[in-house]
């Protein structure tokens, strides 16, 4: 168990680009994915990295966050002893006390014909996410895994359509015949109390008394594991891009190449917790208790210029 530790989750609100570097296919600039499942996520080094920009911004709210800290001075060593200090000439440095696992795709945007868009999850998805709160002794809605597998596999024969896809109650994502059109695939629509229980605890983790809350509430839907890997493998967000002669005000010589993004709406989750004793005498909740109980609205990625990687970031956990 951890017992210092925090949840944390990512809402995208603008297209997320975190590169892999140059692709070998049609998508010359492609999004980091994990190697076994092919998923989208966000390395723990891009998550620490804005969240060192973030408090070395914010050197003026630390002073109210943090019991003890007073001027700049006391506010650097704070920084220092969570995310590290480089050594010099007069200093060995030290590294930072946080850990900030990788961010998992916890729900993909996908186009839908009713309700604009869905969250799209899966078990397999869930299960994950199950596990990395046991670890940290936190608690979602307990799900009937057996019950909502044998929901999914179920093929209906008489209508076309391709399984059923499970719903919450009150889902803004149906038509008259209860049927769900994702992307270009027609499914039948389960509703399920646990999965409704289940959706209203991440639209209270992700956006508590929130618009967002709200859509997430309406629009989250559940489907089988192949259904998933087809959306976040071919649904992503594709851009071409151009760079454009000052001079004659056309497109430059071999300038166009096409950029992949996880799409904004993109739900993703992480881990905090203390890897060992901060330096400077912090103490493990100096550090886990800084993180903001409204949340923080972020930079991820490339290309911020042009309005992407805007995120926003909330934390959960116990902060006693």
């Amino acid at each position: 168990m951890l017992d210092n530790s925090r949840l944390y989750m990512i809402h995208c609100m603008s297209p997320v680009h975190v590169g892999a570097g140059q692709g070998v296919g049609v998508i010359d600039q492609p999004i980091m994915r994990e190697k076994a499942t092919e998923w989208p996520f966000i390395p723990g080094s891009s998550i620490k990295g804005v969240h060192r920009e973030y408090f070395r911004q914010k050197r003026s709210n630390m002073r109210s966050d943090i019991a003890g800290a007073s001027g700049n001075g006391e506010e650097d060593e704070w920084v220092a002893a969570a995310f590290g200090k480089s050594s010099d000439t007069a200093d060995m440095g030290n590294a930072g006390a946080l850990v900030m696992s990788d961010a998992r795709i916890l729900a993909f945007p996908v186009a839908s014909m009713n309700g604009t868009f869905a969250y799209v999850t899966c078990p397999l998805v869930l299960k994950r996410l199950q596990r990395d709160l046991d670890v940290m002794n936190l608690k979602m809605p307990a799900l009937d895994w057996d019950a909502l597998k044998k929901k999914l596999d179920s093929v209906r024969q008489d209508n076309g359509a391709e399984g059923y896809v499970i719903i919450s109650r009150g889902s803004k994502l149906t038509g008259q015949n209860d049927t769900v059109f994702l992307d270009e695939f027609e499914s039948d629509a389960l509703k399920d109390e646990s999965f409704t229980q289940w959706s209203e605890w991440l639209a209270d983790q992700v956006a508590p008394d929130d618009i967002s809350g709200k859509l997430i509430k309406e629009r989250t839907a559940l489907v089988s594991d192949d259904a998933f890997q087809y959306f976040v493998t071919m649904c992503s967000e594709i851009t071409a891009r151009i760079r454009m002669d000052p001079e004659r005000k056309t497109v430059e010589n071999r300038a166009l190449w096409y950029e992949e993004y996880l799409p904004a709406e993109s739900i993703l989750y992480g881990l905090i917790w203390c890897d060992f004793k901060p330096a400077g005498g912090w103490t493990e909740r100096d550090l886990l208790n800084a993180f903001p109980a409204e949340g923080a609205y972020l930079q991820l990625g490339g290309n911020a210029s042009v309005g992407k990687g805007r995120v926003r970031c909330v934390y959960v956990g116990r902060e006693s």
